[in-house]
C-alpha cells in the first residue's frame, strides 16, 4: 500500500480498466477532481487522469517513462533502455477553470472504434464527456493537438496554453450538456443496453437537488457525440451520493441523504421502488420515536429535538440478475450499517396487461407503427440483514467488480475492505487520512486478473481513495510484493595475472604452514598440558613459554640423539 500527495484537495475518484492480454488492449484509467474553490479566487480547479496500457509494438521502445504518480516504471524488468518497455503510463490534466467538478466517472465502450477511454465530469450544472486516447500521440512542437472545444467551465486560456505542456492537449470534449439550472451535478455513471438489435449508451446523473436525470449518447460525427434526455426521475428529497444501473441496463439504482434508496424505470423515469434505510441494531432495542410538533407542550423550534438525518452514501447491486442490493447508511455521528436487500419477483409479470391495478393498461406511442409500452410494476423488496460494517460514520463506498469486497471510507479518515461474504473487515488502514475521506473506487477487475503494469509492479491494488487533506492512497490485501528483492550483485573483478601468478607460488607453502601450525598445537597439548593450566599460567607465566619455545617449536642440541651404527 502507499499513499501520494496531491496539490489540491480531490472531491470525486473513479478507477476503470481491462486485463492485460496477448492482444495488448489492457488499460488502467484512474481519475480524481477538484480544486481550490468554486468562485474566481480558485486555485487548481481540474481533473487528472492516470492511464496506464498495454504497450503496442509501436511504442514498445517508448515506454519506461515516468509513471505519474501510478507507481509504473514503463520496463518489464525495471532495467534500463535497452529493455523492451511492457506497458505506458502518463498524467492528462483537464482544467475546469473557475466552476468546480464534484465528480468522474471512467469507462471504455466495447469495441470502440476510437481507441480512447470515456471520462464523465460533473461540473456545476453541466456534464460533460471527454475522450482519453489510451496510447499517447507522437509529439508534433509544429502541430499542437489543441482542442477549441475544450472549454469546460469557461477557461480557454488553461487548455490553449503555449508553455509546451501537452498533457493538457491529449483530452478530447466529445459532448457536453446542461441537466437544468440550479440542478447541481454530482455523481453519474453509464451502461450499455442492447435493444431493438442496436447498442444504446446510457448515462444518468445525480443531482444536488435530488433528482436524477437519464440520457442516451448518441454519436453525431467522428469525435462527437450529443446527449439526449430520456427522462427526470423524481422522488429523492435531497442530494444524490451514488446512481447505478441495473446489471442489465433497464432501471436505474440511486441513493440519497433522504434515507432512502430508490428505484427508476429508465424509460419513463418512474419510481419503482423504495428501500428506506435504518441506523440502529435489528437485535438491539428499536430507536425512540420522536414526538409530533402538533403534541409537543412548546412550539419553539429550538426546543423541538429533531429525528436525527439518515445518509445513505452508497448502493450497489450485488449480482448479476440484479436481484441482491446492498447500501451502506449512517447518520452525522454513530455507527453505520450495511443491508443487504433481495428483489422479489412480482406475481404479475412486468408488461403484462390487467396486472391487478399495479401494472396497468397499455399506453400508446407517440410514433405510428412503434409498440405499445406498458406501465412497469412496482417492486418490492426484502429485507435480508442488517449489520454494523463500522462504529463510525461512512462518508464512501464502492463495490468492486466481482461483488465480493466493499471499499468503505470514513470520517476519521480511515479505510475498510469488507468482504461481504464472510461479513467481516478483511483489513483495515486506520486514520491514513487527515480529513474524512470524501471518495473511494474499488478494483474495476477480479483480482485474479492483472491490470497493466502490476506483473511488473508485483502488487494488485484493491482500492483506492481520496481526501480533502491533498492524498490519494492505494490499497492492498497482499501481504508483500510478489517480486523478490534482489541482493546486491558482488564483486566480480577478474583477477590479474601477477595476482594468478602469486597464488600458485604461495598456496602450497601456506598449506604446510598450516599444516605445521596443526602439528605445534597438538604437541603444546600433549606435552605442556601442566605449564598451560590456570594455576600454573597465574603463578607463573615464562614457564609456559619455556616449555612452549625449549620442548615443542626448538629442540637443544643435547636431546638430539643418533641411533649407534
Amino acid at each position: 500500500s502507499q499513499a501520494d500527495s496531491l496539490a489540491f484537495p480531490v472531491f470525486g475518484l473513479t478507477w476503470c480498466g481491462t486485463p492485460s492480454s496477448p492482444k495488448r488492449d489492457g488499460c488502467s484509467v484512474i481519475a480524481y477532481c477538484g480544486g481550490g474553490g468554486s468562485a474566481k479566487t480558485g486555485v487548481g480547479n481540474k481533473i487528472v487522469v492516470t492511464v496506464t496500457a498495454d504497450a503496442d509494438d509501436d511504442s514498445a521502445g517508448i515506454g519506461g517513462g515516468d509513471g505519474g504518480g501510478d507507481g509504473g516504471s514503463g520496463s518489464g524488468d525495471g532495467g534500463g533502455g535497452a529493455q523492451q518497455a511492457t506497458f505506458t503510463s502518463r498524467q492528462i490534466e483537464i482544467s475546469t477553470g473557475e466552476a468546480l467538478c464534484f465528480g468522474v466517472y471512467a469507462f471504455r465502450p466495447y469495441n470502440d472504434p476510437l481507441k480512447m477511454a470515456r471520462l464523465l465530469a460533473c461540473v456545476g450544472d453541466e456534464i460533460l464527456l471527454y475522450g482519453i486516447p489510451l496510447i499517447p500521440a507522437a509529439d508534433s512542437p509544429d502541430e499542437p493537438t489543441t482542442d477549441p472545444n475544450n472549454d469546460a467551465g469557461g477557461d480557454d486560456g488553461d487548455n490553449n496554453a503555449s508553455d509546451g505542456k501537452k498533457k493538457e492537449e491529449e483530452a478530447i470534449l466529445l459532448a457536453k450538456t446542461n441537466v437544468g439550472k440550479g440542478y447541481g451535478a454530482n455523481v453519474s455513471t453509464y451502461s450499455p443496453l442492447h435493444r431493438n438489435g442496436k447498442m444504446l449508451h446510457s448515462i444518468a446523473v445525480g443531482c444536488e437537488n435530488g433528482t436524477v436525470v437519464i440520457y442516451n449518447l448518441n454519436q453525431i460525427g467522428e469525435q462527437s457525440f450529443e446527449f439526449t434526455k430520456i427522462a427526470e426521475c423524481h422522488g429523492h428529497t435531497k442530494a444524490i451520493c451514488a446512481v447505478n444501473f441495473h446489471p442489465r441496463g433497464h432501471q436505474l439504482l440511486s441513493s440519497a441523504k433522504d434515507g432512502t434508496a430508490r428505484i427508476f424505470d429508465i424509460q419513463s423515469g418512474i419510481e419503482l421502488g423504495v428501500l428506506k434505510c435504518e441506523v440502529h441494531d435489528p437485535k438491539g432495542p428499536p430507536p425512540v420515536e420522536q414526538p409530533k410538533a402538533a403534541t409537543m407542550k412548546t412550539k419553539d423550534p429550538r426546543m423541538m429535538k429533531r429525528p436525527p438525518q439518515i445518509l445513505v452514501r452508497g448502493c450497489a447491486y450485488g449480482d448479476l440478475e440484479g436481484k441482491l442490493i446492498y447500501t451502506v447508511a449512517s447518520g452525522k455521528r454513530g455507527a453505520a450499517y450495511l443491508t443487504k436487500w433481495r428483489t422479489l419477483v412480482p406475481l404479475n409479470k412486468v408488461g403484462s396487461p390487467g396486472a391487478g391495478g399495479t401494472g396497468g393498461p397499455p399506453t400508446s406511442s407517440s410514433s405510428p407503427g412503434a409498440v405499445p409500452t406498458q406501465t412497469p410494476q412496482k417492486l418490492s423488496f426484502n429485507q435480508q440483514y442488517r449489520i454494523q460494517c463500522s462504529p463510525v460514520p461512512i462518508s464512501a463506498i464502492s463495490l468492486s467488480a466481482d461483488g465480493t469486497l466493499l471499499t468503505l471510507g470514513s470520517v476519521e479518515g480511515s479505510v475498510l475492505l469488507y468482504n461481504l461474504e464472510t461479513q467481516s473487515v478483511m483489513k483495515q488502514f486506520t486514520e491514513v487520512h487527515d480529513l474524512p475521506v470524501t471518495c473511494v473506487a474499488s478494483r474495476p477487475i477480479p483480482n485474479l486478473l492483472m491490470l497493466p503494469g502490476e506483473l511488473e509492479g508485483g502488487v494488485n491494488f484493491d482500492a483506492v481513495s481520496a481526501s480533502a487533506d491533498n492524498r490519494l492512497g492505494r490499497w492492498t490485501l497482499q501481504k508483500k510484493s510478489r517480486i523478490k528483492k534482489q541482493r546486491p550483485p558482488s564483486s566480480s573483478r577478474k583477477q590479474s595475472a601477477i595476482e594468478r601468478y602469486l597464488w600458485e607460488l604461495l598456496r602450497i607453502p601456506l598449506l604446510l604452514l598450516l599444516l605445521l601450525t596443526i602439528i605445534a598445537i597438538r604437541d603444546t597439548v600433549d606435552i605442556c598440558r601442566e605449564e598451560f593450566g590456570l594455576s600454573a599460567l597465574v603463578m607463573d607465566a615464562s614457564r609456559a613459554g619455556h616449555c612452549l619455545y625449549r620442548e615443542v617449536l626448538w629442540a637443544e642440541d643435547g636431546r638430539v640423539s643418533f641411533v649407534p651404527e
